[in-house]
């Protein structure tokens, strides 16, 4: 069992301890809670048609949203592994979903399950199938990458059967250890999501609001007053805007958030901040901004910041303590996703640059470019920048080289 499997085995055992269930029962609550986004304690025991006859479908559970209904079906085994004839089952069980006649579905002897084919097809005529979701899932505590050929052409085959534009939405996925954790991970970061309306610069007549559009991503960039974020940081004390966050405030003793703090708060230099900071990012599940000239501001739904958490800190500890310049404006990119691997990607690549030493931030000083004038004089090169010099034959008794 490797460290995943053992991480969804714990969980089923707490989770079979406390509700009191065996662990087959935990493992199907705890798919049912991480495929649904809701919580065990909502699972309506009405929706489970496991049993004799179940046709491999343990659970069947519908969400109706007055336009629509989202229809969840789940195989679940608390196994590692993943049975191509369990999967060639549930299709088959899928017929009797869709396909059978009532005077076939008389013949069930499983009573649930005959219930919830009829409600379903019950919902089926509100709504048409055009706005129903079937999301199908068969759930163990296997890895994916190892399933069969078999288990994979079987999938296909349900695909090919019923992924035809009939419904708004038809998938089916199996789902392993590594989805479940994955889905755990999202889980979390929904019970601490943050929601905020944030003011921004807004001006009609200049573009102060850049939205970017590319296939399915979404992008804004903006002006935001630096005291809402620095309200954003002080309504939430736990740190939950920070939870994808890579680093956590490192304090005041560096010299890079106590220039942070002198330029947010000298009102001889505060207007600059915009222009010397590096701004914050910040991804999001949904973004929305509302261009009033009275009251510009963007809506955010489950924010993070996931950039910038020492400038977003040290504005919040100046706010707190009164001294946060009125004109202090931060430049923000929001990205609009909710898939968590390109949120983790947009961590990754906002955090990650070549490291940059004290030489290279004394590299374009005047003295330092003095030096280099005044070194070709008697025909010396001075490096002031690393490897400035590397496209160019040289001698290298020639050479000088700025000290670190």
């Amino acid at each position: 069992m490797n460290l995943r499997q053992q991480i969804i085995h714990e969980r089923v055992e707490a989770l079979a301890q406390a509700l009191k269930v065996d662990s087959d029962a935990a493992f199907m609550l705890l798919a049912f809670s991480l495929v649904t986004g809701k919580s065990v304690h909502t699972f309506d025991p009405s929706d489970m048609v496991d049993g004799g006859q179940d046709k491999q479908m343990d659970i069947i559970a519908m969400e109706e949203d007055g336009q629509g209904a989202d229809v969840f079906i789940l195989q679940t085994k608390n196994t590692t592994s993943f049975s191509s004839n369990a999967l060639i089952q549930l299709h088959n069980g899928l017929r009797w979903l869709f396909q059978r006649s009532r005077k076939e579905l008389e013949t069930l002897s499983n009573k649930g399950l005959r219930d919830k084919i009829l409600e379903y097809r019950g919902v089926l005529s509100n709504y048409g199938p055009s706005n129903i979701r079937i999301y199908i899932r068969f759930v163990t505590n296997g890895q994916t990458k190892d399933i069969s050929d078999e288990f994979r052409q079987e999938l296909a085959s349900v695909r090919t059967d019923y992924d035809n534009d009939t419904f708004e939405n038809f998938s089916i996925e199996a789902l392993g250890c590594d989805e479940l954790n994955e889905l755990s991970k999202i889980q979390e970061r929904q019970v601490r999501r943050v929601d905020a309306d944030i003011r921004v610069r807004y001006d009609a007549n200049n573009p102060s609001l850049i939205k970017y559009y590319s296939q399915d991503l979404k992008g804004l960039v903006c002006s935001v007053p630096a005291a809402e974020i620095a309200r954003l940081v002080n309504d939430n004390p736990d740190g939950a805007v920070f939870d994808l966050n890579i680093r956590k405030f490192l304090g005041m003793r560096g010299n890079v958030n106590q220039d942070i703090l002198n330029t947010c708060t000298n009102i001889e230099l505060s207007y600059e901040f915009w222009f010397l900071n590096n701004g914050i990012t910040m991804v999001c599940d949904h973004f929305d901004p509302v261009t009033d000239p009275d009251n510009p501001h963007v809506k955010l739904h489950n924010l993070q910041i996931v950039n910038g958490c020492q400038t977003a800190t040290t504005l919040a500890l100046a706010q707190a303590s009164g001294i946060l310049a009125s004109d202090v404006r931060v430049l923000t990119r929001i990205y609009e996703t909710t898939e968590l691997d390109l949120v983790n990607r947009i961590v990754l690549t906002t955090n990650n640059q070549n490291k940059i030493s004290g030489r290279d931030l004394r590299a374009n000083d005047p003295i330092q470019m003095d030096m280099e004038e005044g070194f070709k004089i008697y025909g010396y090169l001075y490096e002031r920048k690393p490897r400035q010099f590397d496209d160019f034959r040289i001698d290298i008794s020639r050479l000088l080289q700025m000290k670190q």
